[in-house]
């Protein structure tokens, strides 16, 4: 489905029409970012939005590095780039929460350090807030650092495969998490559903399932954000072992997701969750039954039933 509406129509829904700017906020929370936090302001300066509306807020978590002095130094050439320091580092859902108290936009952005957003980021994102029952918009990422090994190649490559997963659900009215960074959130939505979890290791994907079950519309449109992969083998193994973790703890959180949504997008959004053990017992299941091919261990007749399931599964 999502392979089809790529080809039909590129990525994203269909937008509404220009409508008198808005107060937007942009979040930034960070950490030890000196190597790219100077590309991301710099970025957000060259916004094509209108300064009067426009602030971002940044918030600094016990960086030891060059990170404070390096915002502030935006802080002092532009007026609405405000800079918050704080002594105590308790996780990005914390500081996205803080930073949202800081600020006063109608309409909330977040970004990552290591983002670098199109000039048209905020103007495209807001042509699908004159729906008044959108509460969140997300945008897609591009590579920046594609050719830097073959990790962050294949890292990109599954990001590609990931918008195709995110525009056929959508199609199909299943469960869609959004990212962590370039997002768009209607403020009164984030009010509504009580913020970020400030303890979740994935307080994206959190926050998404909490949309969901609250029934608040979230759009996927055209805004481009190019956004560092990682890598190295180790660094994405990192980050995949704290999704993992993460989303996990999410599913656990949202046992009962099937009391606010419909079924078929609660079970969509616990096989998302627990994927990574799908993940182990699709390999077990896999390896058993290669080893029932080589005639070790149980035979392949008794096997026939578990082989026909994995087939079933890989076709679904």
């Amino acid at each position: 489905m999502g392979v089809w509406r790529y080809k039909k129509r590129g990525f994203g829904e269909e937008p509404g029409e220009d409508w008198d700017p808005p107060n937007v906020s942009v979040l930034v929370p960070v950490k030890n970012e000196e190597k790219v936090i100077g590309r991301l302001l710099d970025s957000l300066v060259r916004l094509e939005y209108p300064r009067e509306n426009l602030e971002v807020i940044v918030v600094e978590d016990e960086s030891i590095d060059r990170t404070l002095q390096i915002c502030r130094g935006y802080s002092q050439r532009y007026p609405w780039i405000k800079v918050f320091h704080r002594d105590s580092s308790l996780g990005k859902g914390d500081a996205l929460n803080y930073a949202f108290h800081q600020s006063k936009g109608e309409i909330v952005a977040t970004f990552d350090a290591d983002d670098v957003p199109e000039p048209l980021a905020v103007t495209k994102a807001l042509r699908y807030f004159n729906n008044p029952e959108t509460g969140a918009v997300h945008g897609y990422h591009r590579v920046l650092n594609l050719r830097e090994s073959v990790v962050s190649r294949l890292a990109a490559y599954e990001n590609f495969v990931y918008r195709l997963s995110n525009d056929g659900k959508y199609a199909l009215r299943l469960f869609v998490t959004f990212s962590g960074s370039n997002t768009f959130f209607r403020r009164s939505a984030l009010e509504k559903v009580g913020l970020w979890d400030a303890k979740s290791l994935v307080e994206d994907a959190e926050l998404s399932v909490r949309f969901a079950r609250a029934h608040i519309a979230t759009r996927l449109a055209p805004v481009e954000c190019w956004q560092e992969m990682p890598a190295k083998v180790g660094s994405l193994f990192r980050q995949r072992i704290r999704w993992s973790g993460g989303n996990m703890l999410t599913g656990i959180k949202h046992w009962d997701a099937w009391r606010s949504m419909s079924l078929v997008k609660a079970l969509d959004m616990q096989v998302l969750m627990m994927s990574p053990i799908l993940a182990v017992l699709t390999f077990a299941a896999w390896l058993i039954l290669g080893l029932g091919i080589v005639r070790v261990g149980l035979p392949l007749g008794t096997l026939l039933p578990l082989l026909v399931v994995m087939v079933v599964l890989n076709l679904v």
